[in-house]
């Protein structure tokens, strides 16, 4: 007993002590607010710069913007940058206001914007743009108003070097590096460090359900990131970093239209109530497409014509595209939901097919027409504390979403199609009979997950220094329901097979630790990490994959040096592994003699130099890597298999300028992908399954580039425009017509061979077998420039706005993975009124 008092009197103790700091600091604080109210800028550093320790929370950032502002006072402009680093790395989402002095707005924005910006996405620490291990691009909300980018997708094309805009037909897509899949699934997207990639697809694609009105900035890491965030982090890492409440104070109201029935909203509240900050964002988008006649190049391309005369590009389905969203902070809890949905109508039907067809004749399921449609639902709850140079921040995730993929096959019979998929016969017979083909799959996914990251700061001597940070994570995932159906006549479904249905349900969980070190001594900064996944999958397999990264910083007043090497995985996704089985059980096989899918990697090596304020307002970097992947998954017509790889090297290049009244910001890439290759098929007997190599860019163009400019015109009126130049690409890919002709001369030579007559069966075999080598088509993409333009007028709290993408209506196409050369938009505009409260 007396030893539980003891207990409890030192715990009162400590408690009182602890209050006491606190209020000791806060008192500290006050009494240097009001010496700077008065001039006593001295009194100000004397009273704040030795008790910083004792000033915790919110208001240890406010202590370091006066000391800065009291060494701006004094012209002591060196000590007052050091302040304003401190004060963005104990809140790098910093923002100034407009009643604070021009010249602190100014050292702000410089450091946060230049190169010395600070991001935390790269080690998952506050570090400036010149410390991170990987070369990183970071997007700043004033960036993404002056490119006039209408999705995410728009905005990572436009300032990340290496990205390109990838069309697969349904989906809207972007590669990095070359490197891509028939989804986004090998980039990780995060929403304040929050994955918002499908556990079952790993998908999460950059389009209008993402809302880009509540954005602050977007940190987007070049290159493998597996050592921090494990698999999906393959080629990239995308953080989109919102606004805090306290940024906002206020309401701000946006509202569009444009042409194609274009409508658009967004509504964004913030505000801080003391200790509690609080975000609210809403979007909605819908767009009826722009409807254009079949190219007429198109017309006579395939044995099956063109069903329908028209085809919709950029159309929304059925219901709009949205983005809904809260934040709240509390002391050292926050809290995120989000919410969004989309659905992105194809302006062909499936593959390379790619025949036009008839929208509206189609049936809905659950209000959804054929589209690629997703519905997704996101909570964090996290706490960080601090216990010394000790910082803590343990995670609690929930994630769950319905998936959605309606595709039509074709307005027509298509009777070689089911043979060559190898349905069984109760479904071929209604490719043969019927037209109005189409599949749909659906599922509903749900995922919870538990983390804990840590870092410990640490001084040795006067040069060095350093940080070792150490994660842990564990994850359960679970697709709950299947659907896969096959529609004929428009309306009417095949009965759903019960054995299939139960075969896609599945759990999975899986774990991983991480630990990275960053240390520093004078102007060198060794960074490397190691990270350990562990994943015990739906039929009892392990996935197991380790994850270094190794980087060496030489750190100079003017210029830096980063020298990189990562290794990068992401594991085949759920539902392609899930495919393989649902294709084998549908042909009469057995689960377990479908093909096991390994995780796809990515090896690279990244050497990059930068340089800072060379000429005023002028900041660059020249990066060069080589990427070795292995093991990428690629479709054999509804099967999948580890037969990809791919050996690039590379050069981006990065520029920026800022002055006053004139931005311009200037990216320019070239990738030769000199080892790749796609999959072969098996033809029936014709030819054994082979891969065919390519060793050439695929859907990618050598040369790439993008520059976005800005000038204010008068204080009211902002100018910008984005010029895109991509030069002549190829596409490659499986040409599923050219197989469906194949597959056509081989029955016909059957039937010969079963009519007694070997002679004109084998004219028929020799004309299927002169087309194999056609089977892999080559088309080209002519190279183009693109002009978008736009302008922002502001009348005290009102701004209008009107963008113009793709100003001279110029028309090309683009591709993708298993897809053919896709027509895309022309002139878009879109009109836009916003008012802040």
């Amino acid at each position: 007993m007396k030893r539980l008092i003891t207990y409890i009197y030192v715990v009162c103790l400590s408690l009182m002590a602890w209050s006491q700091e606190q209020d000791n600091g806060r008192s500290f604080y006050i009494e240097a607010e009001t010496a700077y109210s008065i001039g006593r800028l001295e009194r100000v550093v004397e009273l704040l710069d030795p008790n910083i320790g004792s000033i915790k929370g919110t208001l240890k950032q406010s202590a370091y913007r006066l000391l800065a502002l009291a060494k701006l006072g004094l012209d002591e402009d060196e000590a007052a940058k050091n302040y304003v680093n401190l004060l963005l790395i104990e809140n790098p989402y910093y923002s100034t206001i407009p009643e604070d002095p021009q010249r602190f707005i100014d050292m702000v924005e410089d450091i946060r914007g230049g190169l010395g910006g600070t991001i935390t996405t790269a080690s998952s620490q506050a570090e400036s743009l010149a410390e991170v291990p990987v070369p990183t691009t970071l997007i700043t909300e004033e960036m993404i108003r002056n490119s006039g980018a209408r999705n995410l997708q728009e905005v990572l094309a436009a300032y990340v070097p290496g990205m390109n805009l990838i069309d697969c037909d349904d989906d809207i897509n972007i590669a990095m590096r070359g490197i891509y899949s028939n989804t986004q699934e090998k980039i990780l997207i995060m929403l304040n460090g929050h994955r918002l990639n499908s556990y079952t697809t790993n998908t999460a694609a950059p389009d209008f359900s993402m809302s880009l009105e509540k954005v602050k900035q977007i940190e987007v890491l070049r290159g493998p990131a597996s050592s921090l965030y494990g698999g999906v982090a393959l080629t990239a890492v995308v953080n989109i970093i919102t606004w805090n409440g306290a940024d906002v104070d206020g309401v701000k109201m946006k509202a569009g239209v444009g042409n194609y029935g274009q409508v658009r909203g967004d509504l964004l509240f913030g505000k801080r109530y003391f200790d509690l900050d609080l975000l609210v964002w809403g979007s909605v988008y819908t767009s009826k497409g722009e409807r254009i006649n079949v190219p007429e190049d198109r017309i006579n391309k395939t044995i099956y014509g063109m069903p329908f005369d028209k085809i919709s590009i950029g159309r929304i389905g059925k219901r709009p595209s949205y983005d809904f969203g809260i934040q709240l902070g509390w002391k050292g809890w926050q809290f995120l939901y989000d919410s969004h949905s989309s659905q992105v109508v194809a302006p062909y039907t499936l593959s390379t097919l790619a025949l036009s067809y008839d929208y509206d004749r189609y049936r809905t399921f659950n209000g959804i027409g054929p589209s690629f449609a997703t519905m997704s639902n996101h909570a964090d709850l996290s706490y960080s504390h601090n216990l010394g140079n000790l910082h803590l921040r343990y995670a609690v995730t929930y994630d769950k979403s319905d998936l959605t993929r309606y595709q039509v096959i074709n307005d027509e019979p298509m009777p070689e199609l089911a043979k060559v998929l190898g349905l069984p016969e109760d479904v071929s017979i209604y490719f043969e009979n019927n037209g109005g083909i189409s599949r749909y799959v659906n599922g509903q996914e749900q995922d919870y997950g538990f983390q804990l990251k840590g870092d410990y700061s640490y001084n040795i001597g006067k040069d060095h220094k350093g940080t070792i940070g150490f994660g842990a994570e564990y994850n359960h995932f679970q697709l709950d329901d299947l659907r896969y159906q096959i529609g004929y006549d428009f309306v009417y479904t095949v009965p759903e097979n019960s054995v299939l249905r139960e075969a896609g349900k599945g759990k999975e969980n899986s774990a991983d630790v991480y630990l990275q070190l960053k240390h520093q001594w004078k102007s060198f900064i060794v960074n490397a990490g190691l990270r350990y996944d562990y994943k015990l999958r739906y039929n009892h397999s392990k996935a197991n994959e380790l994850s270094p990264r190794i980087a060496l910083i030489w750190l100079r007043p003017k210029w830096n040096v980063k020298f990189s090497y990562s290794k990068s995985f992401v594991d085949a996704p759920y539902i392609y592994r899930k495919a393989n089985v649902l294709s084998t059980l549908m042909g009469g096989g057995r689960e377990e003699d479908a093909e096991e899918l390994l995780p796809e990697r990515v090896h690279s090596l990244q050497l990059s130099f930068a340089g800072t304020n060379w000429a005023k307002g002028f900041n660059f970097e020249i990066n060069g890597f080589y990427n070795n992947s292995t093991d990428l998954v690629m479709t054999h017509v509804i099967d999948y298999m580890n037969a990809g790889r791919n050996k690039t090297i590379g050069v981006e290049l990065m520029g920026n300028y800022k002055s006053p009244r004139f931005t311009a910001d200037v990216n320019v890439t070239w990738v030769n992908t000199y080892k790749a290759n796609l999959v072969g098929l098996d033809v029936v007997g014709l030819l054994e399954f082979t891969t065919t190599d390519i060793n050439a860019n695929n859907n990618t163009p050598a040369i790439m580039s993008n520059a976005v400019l800005a000038w204010q015109a008068t204080k009211k009126l902002k100018l910008h425009t984005h010029l895109l130049f991509e030069g002549k690409q190829f596409s490659y890919n499986t040409d599923l017509v050219r197989l469906l002709q194949i597959k056509n001369y081989m029955d016909i030579a059957d039937l010969y061979y079963q009519d007694d007559d070997p002679e004109a069966a084998k004219e028929w075999e020799d004309l299927a077998y002169s087309m194999l080598p056609e089977l892999i088509s080559k088309r080209d993409m002519s190279a183009r420039a693109i002009v978008n333009v736009g302008a922002e007028y502001k009348l005290g709290k009102l701004t209008l706005g009107l963008n113009v993408h793709n100003l001279f209506g110029t028309r090309y196409n683009r591709s993708g993975m298993n897809t053919n050369l896709i027509i895309q938009k022309g002139r878009w505009f879109l009109f836009d009124v916003a008012y802040k409260f």
